[in-house]
């Protein structure tokens, strides 16, 4: 029979001595442990000499800039509870809940505080529009200034489900506006279709309620409007914003209030309102505009 020879170590030319006891042999070991270093096999492409090994430690998420953000105000990590509170009126301090998630751009509580300072005492006996609600912050705010109630509109499910407690929170702390809050899950554009084609029925003298409407809006009282959408709306669905807020306009009774915000890619003269300069704020990327309709509708 064939003798059996040791094998040797893959990577060294280098024989080990025989006859060694387990104790000189780990001395060996010690003295010549480069020799016995086999390269990790790879898998797929083969590791170029002297590349380090893979580390079992997953890589760290690129942190946020610019291009992984959402324009506008910079939303929390997702899945970690950011801060939002309201913060002047009844409800001052109260703690909204948001949870970060990056479809949704609550306004600075910098800017908002500017944009309700700009506003006075406007939300005093109106009812609030927000549309494009996200977190309902605007409508809340608005609550807190005055306003008599509110209608929200959101379609983002998650969002929606946020808002409905962020709503008991605000009935909690001030039970006078339980019953005076309501939510509608819903296209937005689609809802002020269904407006526009109500403001043309009105019109035509043709009887049509006001309860066949997706979510009724109270009659006589001025309303709050808040319109800040995702900036991107105001390029890829121009057309739609603008007859969105030309339907609100018209149905709108006299001396209601509209709060738009954008970013500079928007023309707010497409908008067919005249804007005081100082109702015009820019707060980058933040453009806002406050107009009010005319005492008299038909001036």
């Amino acid at each position: 029979m064939p003798s059996r020879k040791k094998r040797q170590p893959e990577s060294s030319s280098e024989k080990v001595p025989s006859g060694l006891s387990s104790r000189d042999f780990l001395k060996y070991y010690e003295s010549h442990r480069g020799a016995f270093q086999l390269e990790e096999p790879s898998r797929g492409r083969r590791r170029p000499k002297g590349e380090p090994a893979p580390s079992a430690e997953p890589a760290p998420l690129p942190a946020r800039g610019k291009k992984t953000r959402d324009v506008g105000s910079q939303p929390g990590d997702r899945g970690k509870k950011a801060g939002l509170r309201i913060i002047g009126g009844k409800l001052k301090a109260l703690k909204l809940e948001y949870g970060g998630d990056h479809r949704v751009r609550p306004m600075k509580d910098r800017i908002r505080e500017s944009v309700f300072n700009l506003m006075g005492t406007y939300s005093a006996g109106r009812h609030v529009i927000d549309l494009f609600s996200g977190t309902g912050a605007l409508a809340f705010e608005a609550l807190s200034r005055g306003a008599e109630s509110a209608t929200l509109l959101e379609i983002h499910f998650p969002s929606a489900r946020v808002i409905r407690r962020n709503i008991a929170l605000v009935e909690e702390r001030a039970p006078e506006l339980r019953g005076k809050i309501g939510l509608t899950v819903t296209d937005v554009f689609f809802w002020g279709k269904e407006l526009a084609e109500l403001n043309a029925a009105k019109e035509k003298g043709e009887p049509v309620s006001a309860a066949h409407f997706r979510s009724p809006l109270p009659d006589g009282r001025p309303w709050l409007v808040f319109c800040s959408p995702p900036y991107d709306f105001f390029v890829s669905r121009r057309a739609d914003m603008l007859e969105l807020l030309a339907a609100l306009r018209h149905a709108a009774p006299p001396e209601s209030v509209f709060v738009v915000e954008s970013d500079a890619r928007f023309d707010f003269g497409l908008l067919g309102v005249e804007i005081p300069e100082k109702k015009r704020r820019s707060y980058p990327p933040a453009e806002i505009g406050i107009f009010l309709t005319p005492r008299n509708p038909e001036s």
